[in-house]
């Protein structure tokens, strides 16, 4: 990575807006590293990735993944969550005083299915990596995902107890709440091959999937909209 290209690092971008102040040089150095690792993971797979090459390409030395992050395992997991932070995640960050029940599964589902996605190059380096995921598993992710997860399965079940005047989640929350994000995981996890051959025309363009993310919102409303009815006639 040459002078030029570090001046313009997304990550480091995104470091800025999550530290709300321009990175100090050994934040720096980890957020260059971490887009870096995002290439490689995404073009090699876990176990054919080095850290050298990583390394290499955020223009540091080797020790400095030891010093941020450890180990590549620990390297790749912190990957992984990447798309969970903040800065990244439209959703969690969402005021649900200000934001009714259309505008927060928008946000949801713009964040797990964004529309623009295969135009912007980070998000298709992350949509390749987790592909590799899930076509050659690591071993090393454990509940990595699963607990970075967690705020955005908190921030549905806040939404929903709002909508059905709860106090606390209850069961069949927590069911919907995993069929909700079900809605969307088809199109980018497990079954995106089946979708890839039988139906490309849903995921590919932009308009496609803006289609297909207000269809989920439309749908995720029909599910709540049953919900709170079987909870008026229990």
């Amino acid at each position: 990575m040459n002078p030029n290209q570090q001046s313009v690092c997304p990550f480091v971008n995104m470091a800025q807006r999550l530290l709300g102040h321009p990175p100090a040089s050994q934040e720096e150095t980890r957020w260059r590293l971490l887009q870096a690792a995002v290439e490689v993971f995404a073009e090699s797979g876990y176990h054919a990735a080095t850290t050298r090459e990583i390394a290499r390409r955020a223009a540091v030395n080797l020790a400095a993944i030891h010093y941020h992050f450890g180990d590549k395992a620990a390297l790749y997991r912190e990957v992984f969550r990447l798309p969970f932070l903040t800065a990244c995640n439209g959703f969690v960050s969402l005021d649900l005083a200000r934001a009714n029940l259309r505008e927060g599964l928008l946000a949801f589902y713009t964040w797990l299915f964004p529309p623009g996605a295969e135009e912007d190059p980070m998000l298709r380096q992350f949509m390749r990596l987790h592909a590799r995921e899930e076509a050659e598993p690591s071993g090393v992710l454990g509940d990595a995902v699963v607990q970075a997860y967690r705020a955005n399965h908190e921030k549905m079940q806040a939404l929903l107890c709002r909508e059905f005047g709860l106090t606390a989640a209850d069961a069949e929350v927590d069911r919907l709440c995993f069929c909700l994000a079900g809605l969307a995981t088809v199109y980018f996890h497990g079954g995106r091959n089946a979708v890839e051959s039988l139906a490309p025309q849903l995921v590919h363009g932009v308009p496609a999937r803006e289609a297909m993310v207000a269809r989920l919102v439309e749908y995720a409303q029909v599910l709540i909209a049953g919900e709170q009815e079987r909870r008026r006639r229990a």
